[in-house]
């Protein structure tokens, strides 16, 4: 961290970012300038769409990041070099290999083939330089290994959302006119079908082993460039499994459902991997969070209860819906106050000892005693397990077939709630999950009509 603007003047990396980041959006306005102009009502509408799913990307990275989070600044500053930096270099270097491949390969090679050696070789790298320029920023900022996926999850997120709308442009310009058919279709096909495993996650990957090189200082140079090349590989793997013609026999012979099939297929397998490493990776974390908690074996400062409870944000979550259940939106205040409060002491304590828990002990009490004063002595994340919290989960799947059946889950959670408060007893947040599932839904299914609506009139 810069202690002022003036010491981040002198810092070398910082005006060295700064350049590549003004020569990035030199070449973006270049290659793309005339398709903005020629649609600038398809780019606005490109722009609002992606724009917000990349928003809710940014809170679900931040809540990974919760127990420890990092300054907004580094956010913006990974998110603009996945964007601008990453994004603008990797069209000149896909051309550039797709030059080499067309040299020392055979053309149909290329027209399978080069999407699937390009992206991957190309962007990961780039993308990857991103995450070292976050470290030439600000070294000290890397505590964890969970880090170093968060900063590599924003660096991803700006290329991502980036090379959505230069997608979207390009599909704009092949149509013909400047329609927000192909728009919608790009933010179907790639926002929505998509999203969920592309340059975010493969970029969070690398992050963690770029975090991993440079915590690991007990262990060899060998061994900690090897972890990071190690990283750099797997998120090329997936980059280059997404981006392969993988059983495109069955694609051939099954038509629509068969692409489907396999890019499920192939999104699930990055996912599921991603999200394997990433448990252990917020595990360790909170691990060494907890530690100072428990140390303390003082009960007003957390419970062991609650210090569970802070493990991830299903628990976190959980610890507020039986505080909104107990006590409405005040008592979820409350506790979510007494949560910020925790982690903060416990990441003083591990980085500045007996100081740290000096610095932070008014702010827990305060929060400590919010809490006592709606009523909670014990913030945990405690829940039932009922029949009718498994029939809303299961209701919530038939928005997908009609909208209408929206009134179904959000009843349950009426009623459940209400029945909770009335017994003075706990209310399984399963029927909150089912709501949240069918808003989300049913606004899938008035994107996607939309989408046809303006494909086929």
């Amino acid at each position: 961290m810069f202690p002022s603007w003036s010491a981040a003047a002198r810092w070398p990396a910082v005006w060295f970012f700064i350049a590549l980041s003004i020569a990035g959006i030199v070449i973006l306005i270049n290659a793309f300038g005339p398709a903005i102009a020629d649609a600038p009502g398809a780019f606005v509408l490109a722009v609002v769409l992606f724009t917000i799913h990349g928003a809710v990307f940014v809170t679900i990275i931040r809540a990974v990041d919760w127990l420890e989070p990092e300054p907004r600044w580094l956010f913006a500053a990974a998110l603009i070099w996945g964007g601008f930096v990453a994004s603008a270099n990797a069209l000149r270097a896909n051309t550039a290999l797709e030059s080499i491949l067309v040299k020392v390969t055979s053309l149909s090679f290329v027209r399978d083939w080069a999407a699937a050696i390009e992206g991957p070789t190309d962007e990961e790298i780039l993308k990857t330089l991103g995450i070292v320029m976050i470290v030439l920023l600000a070294r000290k900022q890397i505590n964890s290994v969970l880090d170093g996926v968060v900063y590599g999850a924003f660096v991803g997120l700006g290329f991502q959302e980036i090379e959505n709308i230069t997608y979207s442009l390009n599909a704009v310009a092949a149509a013909g006119t400047d329609s927000l058919g192909p728009v919608v279709q790009t933010f179907v096909v790639r926002g929505l079908l998509a999203g969920l495993w592309s340059h975010t996650v493969y970029s969070a990957i690398a992050g963690a082993g770029v975090a991993y090189a440079v915590l690991h200082r007990e262990r060899s140079w060998f061994n900690r460039i090897g972890v990071a090349l190690g990283a750099l590989a797997l998120a090329w793997l997936m980059h280059f499994l997404w981006n392969s013609p993988a059983a495109a026999s069955l694609t051939d012979s099954a038509g629509t459902y068969g692409i489907l099939l396999v890019l499920l297929i192939k999104g699930l397998l990055i996912l599921g991997t991603f999200l394997i490493l990433l448990h252990f990776f917020r595990k360790d974390e909170y691990e060494g969070l907890a530690g100072p908690l428990e140390s303390l074996h003082n009960p007003w400062i957390a419970t062991h209860n609650e210090i569970a409870a802070l493990r991830g944000w299903r628990s976190r979550g959980r610890a507020r819906w039986n505080a909104y259940v107990y006590g409405g939106m005040r008592a979820y205040g409350r506790v979510r106050a007494l949560q910020r409060a925790q982690a903060d002491l416990a990441v003083d304590m591990r980085d500045n000892g007996e100081a740290g828990y000096a610095a932070r002990l008014p702010q827990l009490q305060r929060a400590r005693y919010g809490v006592a004063q709606v009523g909670i002595g014990d913030a945990d994340a405690l829940h039932p397990t009922t029949i009718a919290g498994w029939i809303s989960f299961v209701l919530a799947f038939a928005v997908l077939i009609n909208p209408i059946f929206l009134i179904l889950p959000l009843g349950f959670l009426v009623w459940g709630v209400a029945r909770a408060r009335s017994t003075r007893q706990r209310a399984d947040p399963r029927l909150r999950t089912a709501a949240v599932l069918a808003l989300i839904f049913a606004l899938a299914y008035l994107v996607s009509a939309v989408a046809r609506y303006t494909t086929f009139g």
